[in-house]
C-alpha cells in the first residue's frame, strides 16, 4: 500500500488564495494614518463646500448679511480652513481674532502632526472660496485669491497631493 504524503493542488490553491486575501485586507492597516489622512481631509472639505454651498442657495435674503464662504490658510503652525466671521465677508484671515477659533460645521483645524495643507491651485494663502445663491463661485471684493469661474483645490499631505475640482457652475467634486 502507497502512502500518499503531502498536499493536493487544490489546497495549495486554496491556501495561496487566503494568504492573498489576507495580504490585501491586514496588511495596509500596520503601514500606519499617513497614507489615508489625505483622503479623511478631502471628504471632509468636500462635505464643507457643499454645506457652505447649500447654505449660499437657501439663504437668499442678503439683507441677512450673511456671509458663504471658506477661507483657507496655512500659517507656521497649523493648516484650517473655515469662515473666521460668518456675517462680516470682509474678515478673511484667522489671525487677530481670538485665538481660540473654534470651527463650526463648515471649518476644521489639522493638528500639525498630520502634515495636512490646503489651498486653491495657482493661488497663495488665505486664499477664499465664495458661494451666490445660485451656488456659483463668485468673487470675494477683499481677498484677490478666490475661486471665481472654478477652481482646483489641493489637498497635500506628506505623502501625496490630493485635488476637489469646483467646476464654473458650482459642482463640486473630487478628481
Amino acid at each position: 500500500m502507497k502512502l500518499n504524503r503531502g498536499f493536493t493542488l487544490i489546497e495549495l490553491i486554496t491556501v495561496i488564495i487566503l494568504v492573498g486575501i489576507l495580504a490585501v485586507a491586514v496588511l495596509p492597516k500596520f503601514d500606519g494614518t499617513a497614507s489615508y489622512e489625505a483622503h479623511t481631509h478631502r471628504a471632509q472639505l468636500i462635505s464643507a463646500l457643499r454645506l457652505t454651498q447649500q447654505r449660499a442657495m437657501q439663504q437668499t435674503d442678503t439683507s441677512g448679511g450673511y456671509c458663504h464662504q471658506l477661507i483657507f490658510d496655512n500659517d507656521s503652525l497649523v493648516s484650517r480652513y473655515g469662515i473666521p466671521d460668518r456675517v462680516d465677508c470682509n474678515v478673511t484671515t484667522f489671525s487677530g481674532l481670538m485665538p481660540e477659533w473654534q470651527p463650526d460645521a463648515t471649518g476644521f483645524e489639522v493638528e500639525s502632526k498630520y502634515q495636512v495643507s490646503f489651498g486653491i491651485q495657482g493661488k497663495n494663502n488665505p486664499s477664499a472660496i465664495t458661494f451666490d445663491n445660485m451656488g456659483r463661485p463668485v468673487s470675494n471684493a477683499t481677498i484677490a485669491n478666490n475661486c471665481v469661474g472654478g477652481c482646483i483645490i489641493n489637498i497635500q499631505s506628506s505623502i501625496e497631493t490630493l485635488q476637489i475640482q469646483i467646476e464654473s457652475e458650482g459642482y463640486i467634486h473630487a478628481i
